[in-house]
């Protein structure tokens, strides 16, 4: 049962974190970042770790998949339209889609159970 706990507060947690980098409105691009692309990466990993950790909840493949896109989409449009100092890049929604189908193809690649052990807990 500590599994399952856990598995939803990293859930929890990868949201949580993906919405503050995602909308933080004072946050103007680094005049000088010591790692090229480091946004992007960034976006891959924070999405990756959505959908690996959603997986790990039991949320289905395709649900967790159009819902991480969508939130691709829909962040960048924000971004773009609603927050100072940010904007709308359409390789930050690559990235997310990168990140997300990654993450949910190396889900789906473990041993059976292995990615869903703790929604067969949650569903006992």
């Amino acid at each position: 049962m500590a599994g399952n706990k856990l598995a939803y507060w990293a859930f929890a947690g990868a949201v949580l974190v993906n919405l503050v980098l995602l909308f933080n409105p004072g946050s103007p691009g680094d005049p000088t970042p010591f790692v090229p692309h480091r946004d992007k990466i960034v976006h891959f990993l924070s999405f990756a770790a959505i959908a690996w950790t959603g997986r790990r909840v039991g949320i289905g493949p395709l649900v967790l998949g159009a819902a991480l896109a969508a939130h691709a989409v829909e962040s960048e449009l924000i971004q773009h339209f609603l927050l100072p100092h940010r904007s709308g890049d359409p390789w930050d929604v690559a990235a997310d889609l990168l990140g997300t189908t990654g993450a949910l193809a190396f889900a789906g690649r473990l041993p059976r159970g292995v990615a869903h052990r703790d929604a067969a807990v949650a569903g006992s």
